[in-house]
């Protein structure tokens, strides 16, 4: 080898000089490439790293220029000049712009290391080129999928601007309260806010379960307390999907988040004496306030959902076990008392709404069925709604046997309604229950029997005996509103809601039907007790109005009697009359008339006292003698 060798590259060529000269280099194509997307992206880096500090200052001098000032209404008004700034130079588009522009460096970056790699080494760039590919596809699928799926969590700054060129070229659509598709209007934002907040059949299902996963987590007696006082004041809203939503958590299969069984659970956790005084009677006051609510809340449920006639346990709100528990808790715990008499009437109202309105559909089945002479299907599934093994077992009995069974509970309902015994309480609720299971039962047999002129014969025994039941229901229904309006009477205060619960048990009524005396005269001593409370708490105008309006079912003439005079001694004392004055129409066409020899009596009296008055004045003045002469012949 010479000494003067040639000079190699690493890779074994031979060394040129002429690259060194300027004049005849030439860098590769490869090379420009590389270092153009390297320098762009650095420069992009900068002018994010600037535009970001920039920002940060301008959000500073903003914040420093609105809070430096003491008086509220010079801070309101500077306030209110800088943000109108801030929207007429759109200082938003701009903060938006500076992630794009480190989107755009990095994605540079990458591409300028592809092209690097390229002449290195080919295995080295092609993989770097599939994760490049790999993170620009995601990238991309992350700035579509918000524009088509609203609810995605994932957007890239690239997402707001191709949403606003899809928006001008009206190809965003989205579904109405109608079902129609719409075009899209405003931000991304806002149609998100739109989609979330629209009422529909997938927004309902979803505050359900967001509302079962609360539930679930709210362990401790203290967080489902807090929980529970909220509950009066949506249900006292207009929202319907909030009681939809709370119908739906009374009834969830899932013991933990079924408001039906934590409920009572907790109100009856007061019991014991565990508990400090004042927590129990305020966790007590708000489990029954919030029964209280849950029963007189009015949902519209799909008959479709609801097929069984008979109100099983599961599809109560509350039973009779409620019941027992709210007694029991009174007992304990007599501060509460005006709560407990609310709850506990607005539960056994709900539950005899619940038989009459089974009661009724059966009733329209069974009078088509028997008008069709037995042609027509009885398509209505009748089931029983008990569980307990000897109600079962009548199932299997023959029908006379049920017939009978049912005309015995029948009478012992009539027995019971007669005593005057309250009827929001745990055993009436089940004497009822129980009358209505059995014929429920006789339905059944009905509905599958084989014989027609047998099948015909049972209907039409089965619907009398419903006929009776449902008078029963509605006699229980004036019981349970003359113990609550007695309530009223003796107490410091009113019952819990009094107004609201009063008119809800006189809706219900259906005062066409015939009442009992005794019913009635109990109604008139509820008025006369409201109306001269003898000292206790004086009752609003508008409760009275609405026992007023028990009028209409009084038809005996001595409680007619007895309720007018009673009206007419406290009229002065009523604020408005209007009531007064259409009760005391009523009473007067369900009084009879005087009789004919009233009217005799009382010309033959006027006709005397003419007379007498005539003889006393012959003493001072000269009269014609035919003025003396009595006129009876004229009267008459």
């Amino acid at each position: 080898m010479s000494n003067s060798s040639t000079p190699f590259f690493t890779d074994g060529a031979p060394f040129n000089p002429d690259i060194l000269d300027p004049g005849t280099f030439v860098p590769p194509t490869s090379t420009i490439v590389c270092n153009t997307l390297w320098f762009l992206s650095l420069s992009f880096s900068l002018v994010c790293a600037l535009s970001a500090t920039l920002v940060e200052q301008w959000a500073r001098d903003y914040l420093q220029a609105t809070e430096s000032r003491h008086a509220p209404h010079e801070r309101a008004r500077i306030c209110s000049y800088l943000y109108r700034g801030l929207e007429k130079f759109k200082m938003a588009s701009l903060v938006e712009v500076i992630p794009m522009l480190l989107h755009v460096s990095l994605l540079l970056f990458f591409a300028g290391l592809v092209i690097f790699l390229q002449p290195v080494n080919t295995a080295i760039s092609y993989i770097v080129l599939a994760v490049l590919v790999t993170c620009v596809m995601f990238y991309g699928l992350a700035t579509i999928l918000p524009i088509i799926q609203f609810d995605c969590p994932y957007h890239t700054p690239l997402s707001h601007v191709l949403w606003k060129i899809m928006k001008f070229l009206r190809v965003l659509r989205r579904y109405d309260l109608q079902g129609q598709r719409v075009v899209v209007s405003g931000s991304m934002s806002a149609a998100r806010e739109i989609e979330a907040t629209q009422i529909s059949a997938q927004r309902d299902w979803r505050d359900l379960s967001a509302m079962t996963w609360s539930l679930k987590n709210l362990r401790h007696e203290s967080e489902f307390q807090s929980f529970l006082e909220n509950i009066p004041q949506v249900v006292a809203g207009h929202d319907y999907s909030a009681k939809l939503l709370l119908s739906r958590l009374l009834y969830h299969k899932d013991p933990s988040a079924r408001l039906g069984h934590r409920i009572p659970r907790l109100l009856i956790s007061c019991t014991g004496g565990v508990l400090d005084t004042a927590v129990a009677q305020k966790r007590a006051a708000t489990c029954l306030a919030a029964i209280w609510s849950l029963s007189m809340m009015a949902v519209h449920t799909d008959p479709w959902e609801t097929p069984m006639p008979a109100p099983s346990d599961e599809k109560r709100r509350f039973d009779d076990f409620t019941l027992r528990d709210i007694e029991t808790v009174r007992i304990e715990i007599p501060a509460i008392a005006d709560y407990a008499i609310s709850a506990s009437t607005s539960i056994a109202r709900g539950l005899l709404d619940r038989w009459l309105e089974h009661t009724v559909n059966q009733e329209i089945l069974l009078n088509d069925f028997i008008a069709s002479d037995g042609t027509k299907n009885l398509s209505y599934n009748f089931q029983l709604s008990g569980s307990t093994a000897p109600l079962d077992r009548i199932k299997y009995d023959s029908p006379e046997r049920v017939i009978r069974v049912i005309r015995h509970n029948l009478t012992a309902l009539s027995v019971f309604l007669s005593s005057g015994r309250a009827i929001a309480t745990s055993n009436a609720i089940v004497l009822f229950s129980t009358a209505y299971i059995r014929i429920v039962t006789l339905l059944d047999q009905v509905a599958h029997s084989t014989h027609k002129v047998d099948t015909l014969n049972l209907a039409s025994q089965a619907l009398s005996l419903l006929r009776e039941f449902r008078i029963y229901l509605n006699q229980a229904g004036l019981s349970v509103l003359a113990d609550y309006a007695s309530s009223f009477h003796g107490g410091r205060s009113l019952p819990y809601e009094a107004f609201k619960t009063l008119r809800r048990l006189f809706i219900k009524l259906d005062l066409e039907q015939h009442v009992s005396p005794a019913m009635q005269s109990r109604l008139i001593s509820c008025l006369d007790d409201t109306l001269d409370p003898e000292g206790g708490v004086r009752v609003p105008q508008s409760i009275v109005n609405i026992l007023l309006g028990l009028a209409k079912a009084v038809d005996d003439p001595t409680c007619a009697l007895k309720a007018k005079t009673l009206i007419k001694r406290n009229m002065r004392f009523f604020v408005s009359q209007e009531e007064a004055d259409k009760a005391l129409e009523k009473l007067d066409r369900t009084l009879p008339p005087p009789p004919p020899t009233l009217d005799l009596f009382t010309s033959h009296m006027y006709s005397n006292v003419k007379v007498d008055r005539g003889q006393r004045l012959l003493g001072t003045v000269s009269l014609p003698h035919a003025t003396l002469t009595p006129r009876r012949h004229e009267t008459y």
